[in-house]
């Protein structure tokens, strides 16, 4: 968090955090979207504290193509 404040302009962490209540699956691969998805969490983490882990399963699911979020439902992800 320190990092972030020193290191990153507010401008930047915004507009990342932003990036990361958009991202969606996309044309990407199952893969390169949970890799986008954590490196861009880090800056949503920055400004909400207090997520917990079953609200960021619900932002991944639903950020992947809808095919593919049937399948997952099943996982009983909390």
């Amino acid at each position: 968090r320190k990092f972030l404040a020193k290191y990153f302009p507010e401008t930047a962490r915004e507009r990342y955090g932003e990036e990361f209540l958009k991202l969606t699956q996309g044309g990407l691969n199952v893969e390169a979207y949970a890799k986008k998805f954590e490196s861009l969490s880090r800056f949503f983490h920055f400004f909400r504290d207090g997520i917990d882990e079953t609200y960021m399963c619900h932002r991944f699911q639903g950020g992947l193509k809808y095919e593919l979020q049937d399948a997952v439902v099943p996982l009983g992800i909390r």
